[in-house]
């Protein structure tokens, strides 16, 4: 039963938005969120650790620090005015109204359009103006879109010389159908003039014009940074040595699993086989419960070597019983998805499981569960 009661409007505010992949750094101030408590419990963080995880002290001395995930944190902001302070947008208005957006569109996936902010709805909402595309209705009247800030970056400025050679292998931004798209150069053509780049997200390999490409950069936390340095972040002194054994863990024809970082899908890992080593810590994988869109063959892709890991050794005995609050993982959607038991039957044959990245609440069959396990460190631990 869920408790109700009466509260005075001063006292609400929409959720906070959420910034999966956003990485934190020492001072920053943050909310963490409590099981024991149930509720978010402003602290700052104290000390970055490896596998995305940090130290955070609390304020006032009455709770001692903690080690936390970076599933359990987010960026502390107020809500005033309307809107949350600081926005997810400071960082872009410091550089221009003009911004790109990433494409919800499925047929988009992956590719960024150029846009200009037109005003701030609240709640870290935007309403833009696209740069390339017009109404179907009327070719003189820009196209419009609702955009939430955390689908928007700035414009990359520019620090390159008019003319640059991409070797292949060498993973860059392409302009092709009026968007940017990450894309990974193929073949040289004409002298360094034009490439053959192979979309990334789609497949397609299209021949695009030296200055039609520009090196791929991601932005996080409000700076632009090279995929190479951040994916192999670590702590000083360990920063190159952990990153080049890490790339040596995943062989060809290896099964493993594969965490989703697709909007929706956040939490759920799905197996794979691994295909190739691309180098730059990345792998082409081939799902083995995924299929294309046209259900003709088996999905394979691209994924990072932190999004990847080896199948988790069976735990269970037959006689094993979930327990209430018990973190496990459910076979849902053909992936396995992690959660936490809220409620058991009698029999203990079926389990209700809640599912904080997308806040669902579904039941499942106990031969649907399995304990939930984490790869830390080269090492499988309890959750």
């Amino acid at each position: 039963v869920y408790l109700k009661e009466y509260v005075i409007p001063t006292r609400l505010r929409p959720s906070p938005p959420r910034e999966l992949n956003r990485r934190f750094k020492a001072d920053d101030e943050v909310d963490v969120f409590r099981d024991s408590e149930g509720c978010w419990v402003r602290g700052s963080v104290t000390t970055v650790l490896e596998e995305s995880r940090y130290i955070v002290e609390f304020k006032g001395g009455n709770r001692p620090e903690i080690e936390v995930d970076q599933f359990d944190l987010r960026l502390h902001r107020e809500w005033q005015d309307g809107a949350w302070v600081p926005s997810l947008l400071q960082q872009v208005k410091k550089f221009s109204a003009f911004v790109e957006v990433r494409s919800e569109e499925k047929a988009y996936n992956g590719s960024w359009y150029c846009a200009r902010i037109l005003c701030l709805l609240g709640d870290d909402k935007y309403i833009v103006e696209h740069l390339k595309f017009s109404r179907d209705d009327g070719e003189s009247i820009p196209l419009r879109d609702v955009v939430e800030a955390n689908n928007m970056r700035p414009v990359p400025l520019s620090e390159l010389p008019p003319v640059l050679c991409y070797e292949p292998g060498v993973i860059v931004d392409a302009w092709f159908n009026k968007r940017w798209w990450i894309g990974r150069v193929s073949k040289v053509l004409g002298g360094g003039s034009k490439y053959s780049v192979l979309i990334i997200s789609t497949g397609e390999e299209p021949t695009i014009l030296n200055f039609n490409l520009r090196p791929h950069k991601d932005w996080i936390n409000g700076q632009w940074v090279n995929p190479s340095k951040e994916e192999c972040y670590k702590p000083p002194l360990k920063k190159l040595k952990s990153c080049e054994r890490a790339l040596k863990v995943f062989n060809n024809g290896m099964m493993v699993e594969v965490r989703s970082d697709e909007r929706g899908y956040e939490g759920s890992w799905f197996s794979a086989k691994i295909v190739s080593y691309l180098g730059g810590n990345r792998y082409t994988v081939v799902y083995q419960t995924l299929k294309t869109d046209d259900e003709a063959e088996l999905l394979k892709e691209e994924a990072r070597g932190s999004d990847i890991r080896p199948i988790p050794p069976p735990l269970i005995p037959k006689a094993y019983r979930y327990e209430l609050y018990e973190d496990v993982d459910a076979w849902y959607n053909e992936g396995w998805w992690s959660g936490r038991v809220y409620t058991i039957n009698n029999n203990y044959t079926r389990y209700g499981v809640y599912f904080k990245t997308t806040d669902e609440r579904l039941e499942f069959a106990y031969n649907h569960l399995r304990p939930c396990q984490v790869w830390r460190n080269g090492k499988w631990s309890r959750a």
